[in-house]
């Protein structure tokens, strides 16, 4: 059926994220996510991603990788959206460099200027191509920035823009490390006749990570606080992860503020220099389960 299509259309070019407030911003895909560990821990990752999928949330985190990595994702949404997923980053001493390209797009759109048969169907595309850099002071600090291209079209009607991510990392003594991270600044030029304002945010993220020996393992607990400027939304994202012998992970998530939703989980294999991670998130009002697929490969 297309008639999801619509809806979908509507949610991902128009509004924001479903059900999350009165929007005041377009753009929406850019508040979608990236990368299974990160959707299974419900996106508290402001201080926990050290991999390429911290360009997304806080490009200070690029610069605790040890290594070099390459990350792809495939995430199915609801009523047809998909999303991809490509990053990669270099990993020196004090400076690490990445690129990536967040693309979502919803096909098979009915077209139609009267009531009655469709004339035809087309798709909408949004896509952000950005670059990172991240310096680390010493192993306790680090900042981080991303600058990125936005491109949107739906029909016939394009229009692109320029954005910035800026970020920040510190290791706390006690074991704790907190993180800043402001997104979306920038601007992107008329879609027809009609701007869209960016969904400018600042998350605020603590994580602690602590090794279970009875259990052979470590446990990972997170929260962000998340605040869209321009919405005047606030969400709080709450996860954990236990890591079994490095080889085996299992996450759950929590996320205030969206009706639709709130509870994430997943699960992650590793073996070698290859990882793969499966989130799914739960969808009230029948829209369906998000499912999100992410190989991460390093590069020693």
């Amino acid at each position: 059926m297309r008639t999801p299509r619509i809806i979908a259309l509507l949610t991902l070019f128009t509004t924001p994220l479903l059900f999350a407030g009165a929007g005041q911003t377009g753009l929406s895909f850019l508040k979608l996510g990236v990368g299974a560990r990160a959707l299974g821990m419900g996106e508290a990752c402001a201080a926990v991603a050290a991999d390429p999928t911290a360009m997304y949330y806080n490009p200070a985190g690029i610069a605790h990788a040890k290594t070099s990595q390459l990350t792809l994702m495939h995430k199915e949404w609801i009523q047809g959206v998909k999303t991809e997923y490509l990053a990669a980053m270099i990993s020196a001493t004090d400076v690490s460099v990445g690129l990536s390209l967040n693309a979502t797009s919803v096909n098979d759109i009915e077209l139609r200027a009267i009531p009655g048969a469709p004339l035809g169907t087309f798709s909408a595309r949004n896509a952000a191509m950005g670059i990172s850099a991240a310096y680390a002071f010493d192993p306790s600090f680090s900042i981080g920035v991303t600058g990125k291209y936005l491109y949107e079209k739906i029909l016939v009607d394009e229009a692109s823009g320029i954005a910035f991510d800026l970020g920040s990392s510190y290791q706390t003594p006690w074991d704790v490390r907190l993180a800043l991270a402001v997104t979306n600044l920038g601007s992107v030029n008329e879609l027809h006749d009609q701007a869209s304002a960016l969904p400018r945010s600042v998350r605020a993220g603590g994580a602690y990570e602590t090794k279970l020996e009875s259990l052979d393992g470590i446990v990972t607990l997170a929260a962000d606080v998340v605040s869209l400027t321009g919405e005047g939304i606030t969400h709080v994202n709450l996860g954990t992860e236990f890591a079994y012998k490095k080889l085996f992970a299992f996450r759950v998530g929590y996320q205030t503020g969206f009706e639709a939703r709130n509870i994430s989980a997943g699960v992650g294999v590793r073996q070698g220099l290859f990882q793969v991670d499966y989130a799914f998130v739960p969808f009230r009002y029948d829209l369906g389960t998000t499912h999100t697929f992410s190989l991460n490969i390093e590069f020693p």
